[in-house]
């Protein structure tokens, strides 16, 4: 659907006033794919905001900001750059004949609050803003630059030439304008771990597909998104795991402490004094060495009292919290089926408290959103705790109201 000359010359002059794409989305049973998609090199992914679609025109004479409704009173797209000044002053120095695509949102909050600004007078809008703070412009697609139409250009094309316009109009000096990043490697796990984080989601692009407005094509972007909630059981917790592995080794400041025994065999050229830092030497351990070791057979050399061998822990281990939390949902004979564990969500005084007082915990109703629901096997991946539900009887928890049949 395109608008009438007639009307964009009426409410929008100059403007082109294009509709959004639509995206995608795997179908139904064919989640199986998702995999693929993020490992055969076609595609690049980024992050989805919890908001909504705006497209910011910019033509000779006028400035305009359409989100993709269709209003009422215009029969064109409802027009609403009014309410946000401050993306106006950003992007005013643009050439003529360029569309920005992007999301409006607000960090850390969700579209509703999203409504309370775009959905009322300027004005109102405004005065909003100053009590609240100011909302958000994430860029993510451009369309049209200096009068040159790049719809038929492949998704990742048009993103460099949006990251040029973000370079070559310092827009990144705008602390309420963001640029999408484009992650070309591991997107299944940059996928989950936005998930996890609380992300709205992710959207992958195939690097070659083109714009086409009003349209959802296919496979051109694919749309992955938070899943609904999912109720289970709080049926037990496990450990924490014992090592720590990352990568803020230097700055860490959980340690186990270790006696070396008579038989420790400490290579010749690591007999001195001090840490070595920060070198992995063997396994999960960080030594601390003799410090007069004239020796080479060191095998041989009995160790001082006050000398020590340290090992990096978890936080969790370290407080002997409990990290996960096991879940369960009823089946059709009223057996209680272990579902899957998440860590995700929880915090540190949850932690300690499943350690300290599990009772409290044990078969209450918990909120869990996750990436993917396997319904043949009947487990959940990359669950994200969101909270008790208390107003729930755990026998409404059964693996029929988890799972989709």
């Amino acid at each position: 659907m395109s608008f009438s000359k007639e009307l964009l010359d009426k409410y929008a002059p100059e403007a082109d006033c294009i509709q959004a794409m639509k995206i995608w989305k795997l179908p139904d049973g064919k989640e199986s794919l998702f995999p693929v998609v993020c490992n055969g090199g076609e595609y690049f992914a980024e992050l989805k905001k919890d908001g909504y679609w705006y497209q910011y025109e910019k033509t000779e004479h006028y400035d305009y900001l359409f989100s993709r409704n269709v209003s009422a009173n215009t029969g064109i797209l409802t027009e609403k750059l009014a309410n946000v000044p401050h993306i106006h002053e950003a992007l005013k120095d643009l050439p003529s004949g360029t569309i920005l695509i992007g999301e409006i949102y607000y960090p850390g909050k969700t579209s509703k609050d999203v409504t309370k600004i775009m959905g009322c007078l300027a004005p109102e809008a405004i005065k909003r803003q100053q009590s609240g703070g100011l909302i958000h412009y994430y860029l993510h697609d451009v369309i049209k630059y200096n009068g040159i139409d790049i719809q038929n250009e492949g998704a990742w094309t048009r993103y460099q030439v949006l990251k040029a316009i973000w370079n070559k109009f310092n827009l990144s000096q705008y602390s309420y304008m963001e640029l999408a990043d484009a992650v070309l490697d591991n997107i299944q796990e940059f996928t989950a771990a936005a998930l996890t984080a609380g992300e709205e989601g992710t959207v992958l692009k195939k690097k070659d597909a083109p714009y086409v407005p009003d349209k959802r094509p296919a496979w051109s972007s694919i749309k992955i998104k938070k899943m609904d909630y999912v109720d289970c059981i709080c049926i037990g917790f496990e450990d924490a795991t014992k090592y720590y592995d990352g990568k803020e080794i230097q700055s860490w400041q959980y340690w186990e402490v270790k006696e070396p025994s008579f038989y420790d065999c400490f290579e010749e050229d690591h007999c001195f004094a001090g840490w070595i830092n920060p070198k992995l030497l063997s396994g999960n351990y960080y030594y601390k060495y003799t410090q007069n070791c004239n020796n080479t057979n060191c095998r041989s050399q009995l160790i001082n009292d006050d000398e020590r061998y340290y090992m990096p822990v978890t936080k969790g281990y370290y407080y002997g919290w409990k990290t996960s939390m096991k879940l369960g949902a009823y089946d059709d004979k009223g057996n209680l089926i272990e579902i899957g564990t998440v860590s995700s969500g929880l915090t540190d005084e949850l932690k300690e408290a499943f350690a300290k007082e599990p009772e409290k915990y044990l078969n209450r109703v918990v909120a869990i959103q996750c990436m993917q629901r396997n319904n043949e096997e009947h487990t959940l991946r990359h669950g994200f705790f969101k909270g008790f539900r208390d107003d729930k009887n755990i026998t409404d928890c059964t693996l029929a109201e988890c799972f989709d049949k």
